[in-house]
């Protein structure tokens, strides 16, 4: 996959959680304090699995987990985070 810049970030401010475990995604630039991270569940892993692994690797970042919420129209799982 492509990377994910801080120009895409900041528009859709949802990213998702495999592109943060693969170090896909520049932070650097993101001008928002909230952020939305997405996992789908893979044949591998569970989407929360992946959700949380990705939660856990962005507080090492000054990130805080707010919420997690799933979607069962979509089968997505959603964590949303506050820059601290």
């Amino acid at each position: 996959m492509s990377p994910v810049t801080p120009q895409q970030l900041a528009q859709a401010r949802v990213v998702a959680a495999d592109a943060v475990l693969r170090n896909e995604v520049d932070f650097r630039g993101y001008p928002h304090r909230h952020l939305a991270v997405a996992a789908r569940p893979r044949l591998s892993t569970s989407g929360v699995t992946q959700l949380l692994e990705a939660v856990e690797y962005l507080t090492h970042y000054g990130w805080e987990l707010v919420n997690v919420s799933s979607s069962t129209n979509s089968a997505l799982f959603y964590a949303f985070l506050r820059r601290r």
